[in-house]
């Protein structure tokens, strides 16, 4: 068993454990290890347990990853944060809708001698233009998360591609890639949560930031029961109405960093 797989059913299990409640019947969740990483789903989840008598059930992964678990009917819903994977998802007949929940943006971090030079660029692809030109090192998560779909999309947009030692691989979540930058002084593309969550513990430094921003948006889609007639529908569809009220935003909206507002609405039903 691999590291990925085991820290998913750990997070399982301890989720599991937290709810009080272990029912064959509960909520499985698949959703993105930035959603963990960030903090937001220890926040989340019980309020939402709390509010509908529903235990939950996380698997983690990223967005690739969870929705492999939705094509495969082993979870019940997701929240994810990758468009056009997510719509290809409910296009092909395995998601019933995309609802968007919620938002913030990637953010750029690396050593703080920069010296790729890349301190207040606001075009993320001279960004990655200078890194690519000077081969400074780079990791990428490389593991079909949104994070890694907004990176290639980067790369593509500059028509550049990544080659060489300078380019790192890591195949893992967001919090890991990110230590793995601090030990080894590379720049790397992160969400803003995850960095300022663990930024404390971090010798990284936040370099591009301005604009235009790059975007990162989440959704909430549940798994289709006419695909999957196990699936837990009614609880899938108690999460996206809960994420979506008034009470469910007003969580994510009092989710704070050190007194910092992370993740920003935008619900659409």
């Amino acid at each position: 068993m691999n590291l990925k797989s085991t820290r998913s059913i750990f997070v399982v299990a301890i989720a599991m454990f937290l709810s009080g409640n272990v029912f064959a019947d509960a909520l499985r969740l698949g959703t993105t290890t930035t959603t963990e990483d960030s903090g937001l789903l220890a926040w989340l989840i019980p309020a939402y347990e709390k509010n509908s008598g529903d235990s939950v059930r996380v698997s983690l992964g990223g967005t690739g990853q969870v929705l492999k678990l939705g094509r495969n009917g082993d979870v019940d819903v997701i929240l994810s944060h990758s468009k056009s994977d997510e719509e290809k998802f409910v296009a092909e007949g395995f998601g019933i809708a995309r609802h968007e929940v919620m938002y913030n943006d990637f953010v750029i971090v690396g050593p703080s001698d920069d010296p790729a030079k890349i301190r207040g660029e606001t075009n993320p692809r001279h960004v990655f233009e200078k890194i690519l030109n000077g081969r400074h090192a780079f990791i990428s998560r490389a593991d079909e998360s949104g994070t890694h779909r907004a990176e290639q999309k980067i790369w593509n947009d500059a028509k550049l591609k990544p080659e060489g030692n300078w380019y790192l691989r890591a195949g893992t979540g967001m919090a890991e890639v990110l230590r793995i930058a601090h030990e080894r002084g590379t720049y790397t593309l992160t969400d803003r949560g995850t960095f300022m969550k663990h930024k404390n513990s971090l010798d990284l430094t936040l370099l591009v930031t301005g604009e235009p921003k790059i975007p990162n948006q989440y959704a909430v889609m549940a798994v289709n029961p006419k695909r999957y007639p196990d699936v837990n529908a009614a609880a899938a569809r108690r999460f996206v109405d809960w994420l979506l009220s008034a009470e469910g935003q007003s969580v994510i909206a009092n989710f704070r960093i050190d007194g910092q507002a992370i993740f920003f609405l935008n619900a659409k039903r």
